[in-house]
């Protein structure tokens, strides 16, 4: 059933001793800030309007609308605790999953609003694929159901699944399973300490430490995953070695292995494409061997110095030549091939940062999650287990080497076809 807009003041003034009637209430009033009836100051706290000016607002409504029609209402609303719920934006055409939090401070404005990805109503895989058909470069998906004898995958749906595409940090699930085999095997425990060595470029944590700081395996896996730390990467890159990283590669059944072989560090990625077009071109063509003589003598000793934009932030640079490369069905196969480990340390790892909103997780009993992006490349990738206990896996990637791709409206497409994947 669709929610009654509209409230006033003396409403949301009523329902300040009840936590959740406000939060009801403050949901109501979101909904006609957005239908242009009520002023956002009367709803949002200061700091929410300092990041999120009226203006912002309003292009987002305009935005929504055009996609989906006209806002009507909301559905299914759940309070997740005192002071957020979660519930379902209704459009004319098409719904989207949202989320408000309030200040705790009286009168419990909203501090915290997003809209996750809107889906067309009698949204459909032909519709999924008519949308892919429409992204400008290369693009593909796909929808792999695992059996439960953990031999029978099965691509259930999917378009241009086996495109071999550039996926960013995707790779990092390749080394996650090569080292979760490692563990396995008795070469090596999660608890594992070693020092910080071999910064890449800055970002991420690991990056802010001391040289020489200890860490767990456990812990740099859990930063590779969940906020794709590079440092972290490269730190088990190198301790793991390029033998197991290729053996991952392979048994997972990586339609092209010698494509991405050997795996690259992000240092050396980034190294390489600071260099230009010469030297990626030399290293595409090189054969795997030969890549691993020209990274035997790469210098990538300032790269931890270096300035990210010296490479990221002005289009896309050498993603057909130098990058790691994989079909979307190659990605649901190294979720396949963690699956088999049944590691819950690797599970729990994945599980950090599932990147979908809480209305479509809600849908799994579990979520597992790992994506990539630069400019021009964006991947995405999620194990999925149902809430009858089978298991899933829906990559999916988009590429272009001329302009950087709408992550956004990327996101909101891999989202639908999670939320179908799921039906």
């Amino acid at each position: 059933m669709i929610a009654i807009l509209g409230a006033g003041a003396a409403s949301a003034a009523r329902a300040q001793d009840d936590p959740a009637k406000l939060l009801e209430t403050r949901t109501v009033e979101v909904i006609a800030v957005l239908q242009g009836k009520r002023d956002p100051a009367e709803v949002f706290d200061a700091r929410f309007l300092a990041a999120v000016p009226t203006e912002q607002l309003r292009a987002l409504t305009a935005k929504l609308t055009a996609q989906g029609g006209e806002l009507l209402g909301y559905t299914g609303f759940q309070r997740e605790r005192q002071g957020s719920a979660t519930f379902t934006l209704r459009f004319a055409h098409a719904t989207a999953p949202a989320r408000i939090e309030l200040n705790p401070a009286a009168p419990g404005k909203v501090s915290g609003f997003r809209i996750f990805g809107l889906t067309p109503g009698g949204d459909s895989f032909g519709r999924i694929d008519a949308d892919f058909a429409n992204l400008r470069g290369k693009a593909g998906y796909a929808v792999f159901r695992f059996g439960e004898d953990g031999g029978s995958a099965k691509l259930t749906h999917g378009r241009a699944a086996d495109t071999r595409l550039a996926i960013g940090s995707t790779f990092k699930l390749y080394v996650l399973a090569a080292l979760t085999r490692q563990v396995q095997e008795g070469k090596r425990r999660w608890s594992d300490v070693v020092p910080v060595t071999g910064k890449s470029f800055p970002g991420g944590t690991i990056h802010n430490l001391p040289e020489g700081a200890p860490v767990t395996l456990h812990t740099l896996a859990s930063l590779m995953i969940s906020i794709s730390d590079n440092s972290a990467t490269d730190i088990l890159v190198r301790l793991i070695g390029p033998e197991a990283l290729e053996r991952e590669v392979r048994l997972s059944g990586h339609a092209k292995p010698d494509a991405t072989l050997p795996i690259l560090t992000t240092a050396q990625i980034f190294a390489l494409k600071r260099q230009g077009k010469d030297a990626a071109d030399r290293y595409a063509r090189a054969a795997p061997a030969q890549r691993a003589a020209q990274l035997a003598v790469l210098d990538v000793s300032g790269v931890s110095g270096a300035d990210p934009g010296e490479v990221f932030g002005h289009g896309p640079v050498a993603i057909e030549q130098v990058e790691w490369f994989a079909s979307p069905a190659d990605l649901t196969q190294i979720m396949d091939d963690l699956l088999r480990l049944d590691s819950k340390e690797a599970f729990d790892i994945l599980a950090i940062n599932p990147a979908m909103d809480e209305v479509t997780a809600k849908d799994w009993s579990y979520v597992g999650y790992k994506g990539g992006s630069e400019d021009g490349v964006i991947s995405m990738t999620w194990l999925l287990r149902d809430k009858t206990g089978a298991w899933s896996a829906v990559s999916g990637s988009w590429n272009d080497p001329k302009a950087a791709v709408d992550n956004d409206h990327f996101q909101m497409l891999m989202l639908r076809l999670a939320k179908l994947a799921g039906g």
